[in-house]
């Protein structure tokens, strides 16, 4: 697809608004470290997020995703088009807690988009420590396939505490991820040494020499690389800082000299300093004001101390023009507003948005549709005619298939007993599991819901519904 953005730019906003207005297939590698257990005071829903973190901050929360704040209707539209991600999401909820579903849907709306922008050939390293980094990966099989999983990449370091009541915990995780089976990599450029056992092999005889010497010096997945100290010259005084080398690994064995690389999560840059160190083209976002000043002072390549006193001339306005001067002078493009989609036609998956404005969405949510149904048809099974007890047997399906084409709109909208709901899934039409239903002797003797009728009534109802509403189809910028 045609690129439309510029090369080398900082977006200062929210990453969603930003990969939605990036044109599908434009990236060739993502690594990026998003926000988790990291110490700060959040909130999320699945649209925005507010970061307070600040230099310097003592004493700060820990991370706080709400389910409470998470919009009901974005949900609604994970169940509908992405099933599989909403029952990654819901075990979470139910196996670790409605907080880590929520960072779970706040990831997962911009893993998607992600995977849109992803070139055929491309791939994503996500960084994580072990809190979350199984859940995240239910979600990334969800999303990416888990047939394009690559590695569970293990970063090894040696910082940090111990404790007398478990093993001392020294790594983090790194997901590694491809869009298809066409991904790039070369592997020879991050030679790493073997390990004691194979070493002993080869010195043994048990290996075979030729095969040993091209495998020689191959990397593993586990990463050997020590975490910055304190008084680390990378420093930047941000928490979660991770070393350069880490991140100059991931972008030489994964791009080319000239491919995009794109850090959503871009904070103190570390991914943007490799990408430009190597020659690769950029992309970095982060809602943080203090990002644009982290990239450029680590492209100055200046120590920790000179990067202390710039912070100070930066924040106490004494030389307020002075960002905008280096900004210049390292032709970053500096950005305050998202691109704009030239390829909207081409679009590969369903736009995830912030809060439903537009007509692309269902203009009731599940409840209003179950409970309208409920009323105007009676509590019974639309695929075997089962006359529940309650409305609490009867779930809401799709008549035709959304991998069909079908709508979330009530007019595309049944309800079923929990083994209807079960054995049409997300692919059988309603008609044809009643057709399943008969050839197999579920269908029970009582009437059978008119499907024609109810239909009739449905758009109906729904023509009559927009007729009350009109300014539910009034775009955000319009």
């Amino acid at each position: 697809m045609t690129q439309n953005f510029p090369d080398n730019t900082l977006y200062e906003m929210d990453n969603l608004d930003v990969l939605r207005g990036m044109n599908s297939q434009t990236v060739d590698l993502i690594a990026t470290d998003p926000p988790f257990n990291t110490k700060r005071n959040r909130s999320a829903t699945a649209g925005h997020y507010v970061d307070n973190w600040k230099w310097g901050d003592t004493g700060i929360l820990p991370d706080q995703w709400k389910w409470n704040e998470v919009h009901p209707k974005w949900l609604e539209e994970i169940k509908d088009n992405h099933t599989e991600l909403y029952h990654a999401i819901d075990a979470a909820k139910h196996c670790q807690g409605e907080d880590t579903a929520a960072f779970l849907c706040f990831l997962s709306v911009r893993l998607i988009e992600m995977h849109r922008v992803l070139k055929e050939t491309g791939s994503i390293y996500l960084h994580c420590d072990p809190t979350a980094s199984h859940y995240i990966k239910m979600c990334m099989d969800a999303i990416f396939g888990k047939k394009n999983f690559r590695n569970e990449i293990v970063w090894h370091y040696q910082t940090g505490g111990v404790s007398k009541r478990w093993f001392g915990r020294k790594h983090d995780v790194i997901h590694f991820y491809t869009k298809t089976e066409k991904y790039f990599i070369d592997l020879t450029r991050v030679k790493d040494s073997r390990s004691a056992e194979v070493l002993r092999r080869i010195e043994s005889g048990n290996e075979n020499a030729t095969r040993a010497k091209d495998l020689e010096r191959l990397p593993f997945d586990v990463w050997n690389i020590q975490a910055l100290n304190a008084m680390s010259n990378e420093r930047t005084g941000s928490p979660d800082q991770k070393p350069l080398a880490l991140y100059e690994r991931i972008i030489k064995a994964s791009s080319n000299e000239g491919d995009v690389v794109l850090d959503p999560f871009c904070g103190c840059a570390t991914t943007i300093i490799a990408a430009d160190k190597h020659k690769r083209r950029w992309i970095g976002i982060d809602r943080r004001k203090d990002a644009r000043y982290h990239i450029i002072t680590r492209l100055m390549g200046i120590d920790r101390k000179e990067r202390e006193r710039l912070e100070k001339v930066v924040k106490d306005g004494s030389d307020p023009g002075w960002l905008d001067r280096q900004t210049q002078k390292y032709e970053i493009h500096y950005q305050t507003e998202p691109p704009t989609r030239t390829d909207e036609a081409a679009q590969t998956s369903a736009a995830l948005a912030h809060v439903y404005t537009t007509r692309s969405e269902s203009l009731h949510t599940h409840a209003e549709m179950h409970q309208i149904l409920v009323n105007q048809f009676g509590l019974k099974c639309w695929g075997c005619n089962f006359v529940p007890p309650d409305k609490r047997y009867l779930h809401l399906d799709h008549i035709i298939p959304k991998s069909d084409g079908g709508t979330n709109d009530i007019n595309n909208r049944a309800l079923l007993c929990q083994p209807c709901n079960s054995k049409k899934s997300n692919t059988m039409s309603l008609n044809a599991l009643r057709r399943q239903n008969k050839k197999e002797g579920y269908t029970q003797s009582n009437p059978e819901i008119d499907l024609q009728n109810a239909l009739a009534w449905t758009r109906n109802y729904l023509i009559q519904t927009i007729r009350e509403t009109p300014y539910q189809f009034k775009l955000d910028n319009s």
